[in-house]
């Protein structure tokens, strides 16, 4: 069950992302939903299934992207495991930690992206000016809504 719900997630991450984003140029430009999607399954479902669930989900967005496959691949890894890590230690029910939570992982991702771009001679992976910061901030708020809304389907069940 858990295999069918990641591979939904990414799809949905998938479609939303680039289809979506032709139509609506801020879900491409402010929005990583293949993040979300990770740091989701890392703190609701545990370290293995948020490392999982971020392999899967960032070498889809490298082979769409034309980035160098791996490079989302291993960023949004490390970020679902940590989340993983961090789900099973502390208690993240507030709106205000959950921000903090995927702005944080959000930070990291652009780090690791940052760090391997340099590695690998490609300095431009992540954008200039307010744009990362902006990412953050939407991907802090579509992660939170998503487990505000993921709460609020167990207590339906």
């Amino acid at each position: 069950m858990k295999v069918l719900e990641i591979a939904v997630a990414i799809l949905a991450a998938f479609l939303l992302q680039t289809i979506g984003g032709r139509y609506f140029w801020p879900l491409q430009s402010y929005l990583d939903l293949f993040l979300v999607a990770s740091v989701v399954f890392g703190l609701t479902r545990g370290r293995m299934v948020g490392l999982v669930t971020g392999t899967a989900a960032g070498l889809v967005q490298d082979s769409f992207s034309g980035a160098i496959l791996g490079l989302n691949g291993l960023s949004k890894t490390t970020v679902g495991y940590l989340c993983g890590v961090i789900g099973r230690w502390l208690i993240i029910r507030s709106w205000a930690t959950r921000f903090l939570v995927f702005f944080l992982a959000s930070v990291a991702d652009l780090l690791i992206l940052s760090v391997l771009g340099q590695a690998v001679e490609r300095p431009v992976v992540v954008e200039e000016g307010l744009t990362p910061l902006l990412l953050c901030i939407g991907n802090g708020l579509v992660g939170t809504l998503a487990l505000g809304f993921g709460d609020r389907m167990k207590k339906k069940i």
